[in-house]
């Protein structure tokens, strides 16, 4: 299966689309954008996302972080009707970026997840929010993950699904669990048995407990986000009901 973020068959989006109250935006985005490109969004960085650039060692990853960063600048810019270089961001124990400095208050939450040099970037008024995404692939020792890492139950029921199930069902429950966990500001390292999700292929998303609390689960929505073949994503947020409108970017902020 040729896994790109060019098969998304999401739509482009209008030429102002309006983020109304319930709503969450997600926008997909290939992370290898021109050289040119590339420097413009070099220099509006912060000095902080300057340092974390320099500091990877191949420059593939090194572009795809600026490439991530400066199309988050400019998406959060373009709904705030601000400059992206003027935007300041604080951070959560576990990474979690926030809005600080003059746009703390404007009630716009985000987050953004990539695999390879596919993005994600989610946008609300909504609630706490948290995305993920994932190229689905066959890995090593996916039971012994699983029986490790996840609840008993779904350690049970992955064990029954063949082999030619597994890889997406595996990705299911990892990018489903980290979308929540990323909404929370929890370490997914240590959280991943805490929170039980629905995940067997063709399963609609849905958040089951949270440390074994059914009632808990219900303060939040999980979305299914998959958004070209080959992927597996997950939106999770904090809210009783909302409406999500799915994207593709490719050059509006360019």
């Amino acid at each position: 299966m040729n896994s790109s973020i060019e098969n998304c068959a999401w739509p482009e989006p209008p030429d102002d689309p309006r983020l109304e109250a319930g709503e969450v935006h997600v926008r997909a985005a290939s992370l290898e954008i021109s050289p040119e490109t590339l420097e413009k969004f070099s220099v509006f960085l912060c000095a902080s996302e300057k340092e974390r650039a320099r500091r990877f060692k191949f420059d593939v990853l090194r572009n795809r972080f600026i490439a991530g960063r400066g199309l988050l600048r400019k998406m959060l810019g373009f709904y705030l009707n601000c400059e992206p270089a003027k935007l300041e961001f604080d951070y959560s124990a576990q990474g979690k970026p926030e809005l600080s400095g003059e746009f703390s208050k404007s009630g716009f939450q985000f987050n953004l997840a990539h695999s390879e040099n596919a993005a994600l970037f989610a946008i609300t008024r909504a609630g706490e929010i948290g995305v993920d995404i994932e190229r689905v692939r066959a890995i090593k020792n996916m039971d012994e993950l699983v029986a490790r890492f996840f609840c008993a139950r779904e350690n049970e029921l992955f064990r029954k699904l063949s082999d030619e199930e597994k890889p997406a069902a595996f990705f299911n429950l990892w990018t489903r669990k980290e979308a929540i966990l990323k909404a929370t500001g929890e370490g997914i390292t240590r959280s991943l048995n805490l929170v039980e999700v629905s995940f067997l292929p063709g399963e609609p998303a849905q958040l089951i407990a949270v440390n074994g609390d059914s009632e808990k689960a219900k303060q939040w929505i999980l979305r299914d986000l998959a958004p070209a073949p080959g992927f597996a994503g997950a939106l999770a947020i904090q809210a009783r009901e909302i409406q999500v409108r799915t994207f593709l970017c490719r050059n509006e902020f360019a």
